[in-house]
């Protein structure tokens, strides 16, 4: 019996198992790089609705003694924009980077906050990807109890 000649197949398990290897590396960069920026979303939506409920603790005064209590209570813009500055400085601790911007809505009653913060993927200079931005918006008012 003659034995085969395996010259034409030498080291084709080697290119397959090289093959494989770079595929599965690739898929772990992307999936790495894809969780981090789910966790930097979820960090964004809970620094932004933080920072939300913190605002739509100030009050306007002034307009609550002069109108009465309504069925929403009226916020102070003077004081909604600083509440979300000092509710940044402390979630700038654990994301950093971190940009918040705080208002009132037209109707004076609800505090809205943007936060945005761009993300540095782990993989990303090795894969050619840019640092991605996350964005997200919140909104709060002052509960009332009838």
């Amino acid at each position: 019996m003659r034995r085969p000649d395996r010259g034409e197949d030498s080291g084709t398990i080697l290119l397959l198992v090289l093959g494989f290897t770079a595929v599965l590396l690739l898929m772990v960069a992307v999936v790495v790089n894809v969780s981090s920026v789910i966790l930097a979303k979820r960090g964004v939506v809970s620094a932004a609705d933080g920072a939300a409920v913190a605002a739509a603790q100030e009050l306007d005064l002034s307009v609550l003694y002069a109108r009465g209590l309504g069925v929403r209570i009226p916020l102070d813009p003077g004081k909604v924009g600083p509440r979300v500055e000092q509710y940044e400085v402390q979630a700038r601790q654990s994301q950093p980077g971190l940009d918040l911007d705080g208002q009132v809505s037209a109707d004076g009653t609800t505090a809205i906050v943007r936060g945005v913060r761009m993300v540095d993927l782990p993989f990303g200079e090795i894969l050619g990807f840019q640092p991605v931005r996350v964005e997200a918006e919140a909104r709060a008012q002052a509960p009332t109890s009838p």
